[in-house]
């Protein structure tokens, strides 16, 4: 079966390429050439050793698929812009791979933020607690119209059909990836006026990723124990496995949260 074509610009010509051909415009020599004139230290980057191997490890993290529709990559972007973060230039949390497309529609994006103005101010919400505990009641009940609400046990039950708080373990690598990937997206795009993270324990990595763009607030439904384990065993939600997560919560560190009661 023939590969399917695309209609792109060579020398100054429409031309018919197969779609994966890699060709470079007219104008895009001469954007190049002019940025080389003006940033000799920009595009030196991208031409050294460092960033080579950087973009071969990300390639390999990435499985060499696009992280925003799942076909092949073709280069490996900043999440912020190195003209907007040059310190953050090589790392990896602040990488991606792209397809060609997907390159071209968050390029597009970023223009239209920085030229007029669509963005908000936009609050990251990181609400813990037990299981049982309320945080999911207390999301809902402060959720705006334009919010994104990532919970991990609502995704959990959706994709498996499994009662709460029960885990398939191969889903649950699904759910990270997808976990990931929104963290990256997060720290370019104020998208959202809110984004709710609902999680059982805190995750440090949080704050280092997000904190650089992004106001985070942090929240503990401090609900007691007994009065989680009783709305669990109430809606026959209470398993062998919450007994561990029980025992684990009393040792992690809640010294940044604000304490909340429902």
């Amino acid at each position: 079966m023939a590969k399917p074509s695309k209609l792109t610009f060579i020398n100054g010509k429409p031309t018919l390429v197969p779609f994966d051909q890699v060709t470079r415009k007219d104008n895009d020599k001469a954007y190049n050439q002019a940025r080389g004139m003006q940033q000799d230290e920009y595009l030196g980057f991208y031409h050294s050793t460092e960033w080579t191997h950087m973009r071969d490890a990300i390639r390999q993290r990435d499985l060499g698929l696009c992280q925003r529709c799942g076909m092949e990559l073709n280069l490996i972007d900043h999440i912020v812009p190195s003209k907007d973060d040059w310190d953050d230039r090589l790392n990896p949390d602040n990488l991606q791979a792209l397809c060609t497309e997907c390159h071209r529609l968050k390029t597009k994006r970023e223009w239209v933020k920085h030229n007029k103005g669509a963005e908000r101010y936009m609050s990251i919400n990181i609400v813990c607690g037990l299981p049982g505990s309320g945080k999911t009641t207390y999301v809902i009940n402060r959720k705006a119209k334009h919010d994104l609400i990532y919970d991990y046990d609502a995704l959990m039950q959706s994709l498996t059909g499994l009662p709460s708080h029960e885990k398939n373990f191969d889903v649950h690598d699904y759910i990270i990836l997808f976990f990931e990937q929104m963290l990256r997206k997060l720290k370019s795009e104020q998208t959202f006026d809110n984004v709710w993270i609902i999680q059982t324990y805190p995750d440090e990595r949080l704050d280092g990723l997000l904190s650089p763009y992004h106001h985070i607030n942090h929240l503990l439904l401090d609900t007691d124990k007994q009065t989680c384990i009783d709305r669990l065993k109430q809606d026959k939600r209470f398993n062998q496995t919450l007994t561990k997560v029980f025992n684990e919560f009393e040792n992690k560190n809640f010294e940044n949260f604000k304490r909340i009661r429902e």
